[in-house]
């Protein structure tokens, strides 16, 4: 059998010039970094090849070596060429005599890349999965099924994207017929050497024309797990070796990464993860999760240290319970789409759980939920909320976890001092879920292509699932003889400061203030509970109240200036001002603004300590703004 080497296909020309952009995919706001990407997919892609009944151990070790016990020139000759060719898209590539530097992941108690190697197109169906065809020969198509946690095809390509020569190698050990397979793969920009046109895929392995098959050659592979210190001696699973890894890939970025991000599998003691860096090694289990958080940058997440240490306590509470400790609503109706309301409360539980929540104690209650596939019937489901009251926390905090992975851009409780944990481990609900996610698997976007009309009512589904907490919370917190539902629908108005007189203002004679109950600053024109507009010389700014227990989740803003007859919103003209064009100026944080059109503002607001701030109006003019919540809106 020929000798494995690297090689890129030579493109024809008029062939389309194509560069390519799936690593971006991996660049959210909330991933912090490469590591942040490189932990969340690795042990994702592992944990979905757990074989039944055992714990997935994912190991990450970190080598840097002087030259005298250098291997990776070996391995990369052929490549070379290509690291080094212009326009390539590697903006840093290893100098010429620096030291070894790889990081090498392996997986264990998974079952490997299964499948025929051989295998290059799926497009005969079949119901038998193809790991190894699916890893190495495509990006952003996958067979996975609703077992599995992803959905895209891309996670593979953030060890690529961790390298800085966009290189890895991967060797894998197949549970089904134990047999040991090893190829690389490598992404760059098209380029050129040697003058020829290279297409930005290549590979390493052994080659007939420009297909490329894995090394089978046991004394090869046998060569390259003791050059490279590889473990699996024969073990099921996948190594996966990513030569120069980006800085950001270190030991204490790899362990803040992995307790974030998967502190629920640990706990539940499906996962083990160990790091080793200078021969140091750090074990990451349910037993010393709380004693690792020096590892963890703060810095970087919404959490404390101490909302943390709460989290894995409760956590652990969660973890213990028998089926017996849980709650169970009623069903929503098929009919129609899913909405909480009181009548998914049986009275009598209803009123327990009022109690309990009064009384500061942990609940966990399970909500069945019906899912129906376009042209297809219907399917049970249900997934677990866990609330726990925490008046040390100065933020809502709540956690969707689908299968071990947690869904970090997704929130909705508004409710201060409160804890929750919604876990998705049904597979049916899991696979509308993960339909719906991004790439990175941080959001859930009904108008995710693979989601799109999937599901008969899915963007209700996936809204109900998402607002739980919050509204659950709301429910169980309401008094008996029922809330005030227009609390919000207050209209305020900026008024003209000469038409603010010294009572409104609440200042005497002297210039102190006499007014009873809130000091209000002489801004101030509107205020609820949870809301304040407040009057500035060309405009208006609206906060949140901190010290409010909840907030609404979404608001309109309609701003129109005063007429001397009719209503300064029906008669707005675009000739006045456009809310999205100069010279009117926006200016928001802990909110996100949905929509800026003409003269309304659609806001969805995500903090307690949130501000939307608008300029630029004619100082010459009153302006009059309307405030109103609404429900969240269509996708």
């Amino acid at each position: 059998m020929a000798d494995p080497v690297w090689k890129f296909r030579v493109m024809s020309r008029g062939e389309m010039n194509t560069d390519p952009i799936e690593s971006e995919f991996f660049s959210t706001e909330h991933l912090d970094s490469v590591a942040d990407a490189l932990v969340r997919e690795s042990v994702q892609n592992s944990l979905d090849a757990g074989v039944p009944g055992q714990t997935v151990k994912v190991s990450f070790r970190l080598f840097t070596r002087n030259s005298g016990k250098a291997v990776l020139a070996k391995y990369l000759k052929g490549l070379q060429e290509h690291i080094n060719a212009e326009q390539n898209g590697l903006t840093n590539v290893p100098r010429k005599m620096e030291p070894d530097h790889f990081l090498l992941i392996e997986d264990y108690g998974t079952r490997g890349l299964e499948g025929d190697p051989t295998q290059d197109d799926d497009f005969k169906h079949t119901e038998q999965k193809n790991d190894f065809f699916y890893f190495w020969r495509n990006v952003g198509r996958t067979l996975k099924s609703q077992a599995d946690r992803g959905r895209w095809g891309l996670g593979k390509t953030v060890f690529q994207a961790s390298s800085r020569i966009n290189s890895f190698f991967g060797m894998t050990v197949r549970e089904s017929d134990k047999q040991t397979y090893l190829m690389g793969h490598s992404v760059l920009k098209t380029h050129r050497v040697n003058g020829e046109k290279h297409c930005p895929y290549g590979w390493f392995g052994v080659f007939n024309g420009d297909f490329s098959s894995p090394v089978e050659d046991p004394s090869l592979i046998e060569q390259f797990a003791t050059d490279f210190e590889l473990k699996r001696i024969g073990k099921p699973g996948l190594s996966v070796v990513i030569p120069y890894p980006d800085p950001s890939v270190e030991k204490k970025g790899l362990a803040s990464s992995i307790l974030l991000h998967y502190f629920f599998p640990i706990l539940s003691k499906d996962l083990i993860v160990e790091l080793h860096q200078d021969r140091r090694k750090l074990v990451i289990d349910d037993q010393k999760v709380e004693d690792l958080l020096k590892h963890v940058d703060f810095n970087e997440s919404r959490l404390t240290e101490d909302d943390f240490h709460h989290l894995c306590t409760f956590t652990r509470w969660i973890h213990s319970l028998s089926s017996e400790k849980f709650v169970v609503l009623n069903p929503p109706r098929e009919d129609r789409a899913p909405k909480w309301d009181e009548s998914l409360f049986p009275p009598d539980i209803l009123e327990t759980l009022r109690n309990r929540f009064e009384a500061r104690e942990r609940l966990a209650i399970r909500v069945p939920l019906k899912i129906k596939p376009e042209g297809g019937d219907y399917q049970q489901s249900w997934f677990d909320i866990f609330i726990e009251r925490d008046d040390g926390l100065k933020k809502p905090e709540d956690h969707f976890i689908r299968e071990g992975i947690t869904i970090a851009g997704v929130t909705s409780l508004k409710q201060k001092g409160v804890r929750a944990v919604i876990s998705i481990n049904d597979k049916v609900l899991s696979a509308l879920l993960g339909d719906s996610e991004n790439p990175a698997h941080t959001e859930w976007q009904e108008r995710s292509p693979k989601f799109k009309g999937k599901y008969v009512r899915g963007p209700s589904c996936l809204r109900f699932v998402k607002n739980s907490p919050k509204d659950i919370v709301r429910i169980i917190s309401k008094p008996s003889q029922g809330i005030d539902e227009k609390l919000l629908e207050n209209i305020f108005f900026v008024k003209d400061p000469a038409e603010i007189s010294a009572k409104e203002k609440g200042i005497g004679k002297t210039g102190e203030n006499t007014s009873s109950g809130l000091q209000q600053s002489p801004e101030l024109v509107g205020q609820t509970g949870e809301i304040s507009l407040l009057k500035k010389p060309d405009g208006f700014k609206i906060t949140g109240n901190p010290k409010a227990g909840s907030f609404p989740e979404w608001i309109l803003v309609t701003m129109g200036y005063e007429l001397r007859g009719g209503n300064p919103f029906s008669k707005y003209s675009p000739f006045d001002f456009e809310i999205d064009k100069p010279p009117i100026r926006l200016k928001s944080q802990g909110s996100i603004i949905k929509l800026n059109k003409q003269n309304r503002l659609l806001v969805n607001l995500k903090d307690a300590e949130f501000f939307i701030e608008v300029s630029g109006f004619d100082p010459n003019r009153d302006l009059r703004v309307k405030i109103e919540t609404v429900e969240a809106p269509e996708q």
